[in-house]
């Protein structure tokens, strides 16, 4: 696999679970 991918993928990765973290969060704030 070309380091390139590989890099994409954990890029990826890591956006989305940043994201689905900013999301969580901004609906524990909305509902205290």
């Amino acid at each position: 696999m070309p380091t390139y991918k590989t890099w994409t993928y954990s890029h990826t990765y890591i956006g989305i679970t940043y994201q689905c973290q900013r999301i969580k969060c901004g609906l524990t704030r909305a509902y205290i």
